[in-house]
This record gives C-alpha cells, structure tokens and sequence, in this order.
C-alpha cells in the first residue's frame, strides 16, 4: 500500500465532512426519500461525504452515482450484489479528485459460522483524496447492528485499526473514519477506538467529534424521527466521526459539529437515521 504524503498545511482553512446512513430502499417512501437526501446534501455543500446503506442495481440505478452526479462529486462505492441484484453497501463522495479506494469485508470468524453469516456483509470502504497539494485518508463503515454482538464490533473495530494504519502519519493530515457503529459512547467497541481502553493497533487512537465539540445528547437514533415511533431502543448516539490521533494540532482539530436531517424536505424525512456535519481544521 502505497505510504501516505506527510501534509503541513494551509492552517485555518477547513474541510466539511457528512456521514449519514441513508436507510437503504426500505419504508415505502424510498424514492422521495431519495430527492430529500439529495437536496439535503445539496444544501451542505460538503467536500466530503460519507454514505452508509447506499443502494444499487446490479443492472440498472445506483444511489451513489446518483448522488454524486446530482452534487458534482466523485464516488468511491464497490457494491456487491446479494441474489435478488441489489447490493447494500458504502460510499464516499468527494469535491476533489479520489486518488485509490477500496473495499474491505468485516465478517468475523468463518463465514459458515453464525458469526461470519451475521457480520458477512459488513464492509468499509478506504479511500485516498487528494487535498492541496497532498492527500488524507477517509475510512466510512457500518458496524453489526444487533444489540448483543458487541463481541463482532469490537472485532470490526479491529479491523478498522488495522485497515487505518498504513496511512497513519503522526506529521501529516489525519485519518477521518466515519459511519453508523451501531454501539453508544460507553461501549467496548468505541472506547477501544477512543484510548478508554488499550487500542488494537498501539499509538492509534481516536477523537470523537461529537464528545469533542458537540451541544446536547446528539441522538442520531432519535425518537423524534418519525420512523422510529415503533423502535426498540430509540435515542442513542450511535453514529459518528472520528479524527486520528496523534496529530499535528490544529489540523484535524474540530471547530464545529452538528446533526443533520432532522427536518423534512417537502413533507419527507429522509432517513431512519439523523446524519452529521462537522467542519475541521485544514
């Protein structure tokens, strides 16, 4: 894998960053749901935004290149299709060029296992953008969502570390990982990520935007969401961006972070989920 680019750069500057779960085709409403997401997005103008559960047509639509054509951004998503042709996967979205991604599975354990059945479609996708005249990694996932397999995440986060970790430059431009981790702040999985427990990779931890510079409880499994009426478990934080760590401070330091999505566009709400837009030191 190609080392990253050291970048001391253009402090003051910043870069915006969405991660939204975009709940697939589910509810009835999946398309106009789809122009809200958009116009949502739209309205952001961010330079990067990373997309779970982004649905595709094996021979036909795909919701990230419509996106990222109705926004005039570059797409990295490597679907896979399951037997029905449909594939529900992850994406980001870029304003400047995509110099590589890729795809990478987080099944745990032997894929005839329960384990490995449950987590099998699970990926992240990595992806090396260019910024100025350097580059930065951006990492988007989504984790298990069954309340009980902390086990599975906390070993997802692993591998997250593991993937993250060749472009982990202490000098240059932080790693940014985004995306739904299905487990609240208090949990094993996201304090391996945050140094409240020893990390999978030694020297690589995590800030939490939200924790960080974030006003409120920032639910974004909220039980204002009108999907959510009939949820099991409603107002979590369960979404999130995280900034690598060590870094050359400020860059990479938050200077806002707020949800997203909580309103409807033209009577639709979006998604199951509230998404969120934080702005970095670049």
């Amino acid at each position: 894998m190609t080392s990253p680019q050291t970048i001391r750069g253009r402090y003051g500057d910043a870069v915006r960053i969405v991660t939204w779960n975009l709940w697939w085709r589910f509810g009835d409403n999946w398309e106009a749901r789809h122009e809200a997401i958009a116009a949502t997005l739209a309205e952001l103008d961010a330079d990067i935004v990373c997309c779970q559960e982004i649905w595709a047509e094996q021979d036909g639509a795909n919701q990230a290149d419509q996106l990222g054509d109705a926004l005039g951004m570059n797409v990295a998503h490597h679907p896979r299709f399951g037997r029905r042709g449909l594939s529900f996967s992850n994406a980001i979205l870029s304003r400047t060029a995509i110099i590589e991604s890729s795809s990478h599975s987080l099944a745990v354990g032997d894929p005839s296992s329960p384990e490995g059945q449950q987590s099998g479609h699970r990926t992240a996708v990595v992806a090396r953008i260019a910024r100025g005249d350097g580059e930065m990694a951006v990492i988007c996932t989504h984790l298990e969502h069954r309340f009980h397999l902390s086990e599975i995440r906390q070993a997802q986060v692993s591998t997250l570390c593991e993937l993250a970790a060749p472009h982990h430059d202490p000098e240059g431009f932080p790693i940014v990982m985004a995306g739904d981790f299905n487990a609240v702040p208090s949990s094993g999985e996201i304090r391996l990520l945050t140094g409240e427990r020893p990390p999978p990779v030694p020297g690589l931890v995590w800030s939490d935007v939200w924790a960080q510079a974030g006003d409120g409880p920032g639910f974004t499994w909220s039980g204002q969401n009108p999907y959510l009426h009939q949820a099991m478990w409603p107002n979590r934080r369960i979404d999130y961006v995280f900034v690598s760590t060590p870094r050359p401070v400020p860059q990479g330091n938050i200077t806002s972070v707020r949800l997203i999505g909580t309103e409807s566009v033209d009577g639709v709400v979006p998604s199951d989920h509230y998404g969120l837009v934080v702005e970095l030191v670049d």
